[in-house]
């Protein structure tokens, strides 16, 4: 059994200065020295050399990622085998903590004690950006109270599109590229008489708000207007003219 220092006062609480960042870092890099010690591990100043480079980095980064790093500033420490050993080491004495956001590579990220922070990821370029809530904290812990639940952890993953790949959209386009599980508006159908009328059939005329439910590559292409589900073709999906609809009221 060990013990992990930290500085405090007599009254327990932390040092204001300790809440800096880089504070911060140098306080996790002497516990993680003192855990390490207290198994006997070895190669700990390699060790310690990997986690100043991973403290250095403020995003959630992958073991490539990390690997990359330290190619470019510690190249005598290049040792996949020893960098995931070592990542594991991090993890498992609370350091950090591995993220697997849907579609993508595991990460890893910082883990600050006494700290909470849920993720947004934009679907489309990847950016995760991590936000925090005191409201939404304290809504959760009423609903577990409601429920007399006691809750030991939780996360909160959105997805969606960031600020910059929605600036990058054209303001209307196909429904067949429109993002999976975002809310759109039809504002014009191409094609004949034929076409928009098969389209009003199925619920599907200019005005209309949908929600794309699927839009993977292996199909089926998959919209829900209100509590209704259709299948679209390729070719429908394409001639379906549609504007972004926000849930949060904005819209571009």
């Amino acid at each position: 059994m060990f013990r992990i220092p930290f500085f405090a006062d007599r009254h327990g609480n932390r040092f204001d200065a300790l809440q800096t960042v880089n504070e911060q870092h140098k306080l996790e890099r002497r516990q993680f020295e003192s855990v390490l010690k207290s198994f006997k591990a070895g190669r700990i100043k390699e060790r310690l050399l990997i986690l100043d480079v991973f403290l250095a980095v403020e995003q959630h980064v992958t073991l490539s990622d990390l690997e990359r790093m330290i190619i470019d500033q510690k190249t005598e420490l290049h040792d996949r085998a020893f960098l995931q050993e070592t990542m594991e080491m991090f993890c498992r004495f609370g350091f950090a903590s591995k993220v697997t956001f849907e579609s993508q590579e595991t990460r890893y990220e910082h883990l600050h004690l006494g700290t909470h922070h849920d993720h947004f990821i934009c679907t489309r370029c990847g950016l995760i950006q991590e936000f925090s809530n005191p409201d939404l904290e304290s809504l959760q812990l009423d609903c577990a109270r409601h429920y007399n639940f006691h809750p030991l952890q939780h996360k909160m993953e959105i997805y969606g599109l960031c600020s910059e790949c929605m600036a990058q959209r054209e303001p209307m386009l196909p429904l067949l590229y429109a993002a999976n599980g975002e809310q759109v508006l039809i504002v014009e159908i191409l094609g004949g008489r034929t076409v928009k009328a098969r389209l009003t059939d199925m619920g599907l005329a200019v005005g209309t708000c949908l929600e794309v439910v699927n839009n993977h590559a292996t199909g089926p292409f998959i919209v829900a207007v209100k509590e209704t589900r259709l299948a679209l073709s390729a070719d429908i999906a394409g001639k379906i003219m549609v504007s972004h609809s926000c849930r949060h009221g904005m819209t571009k």
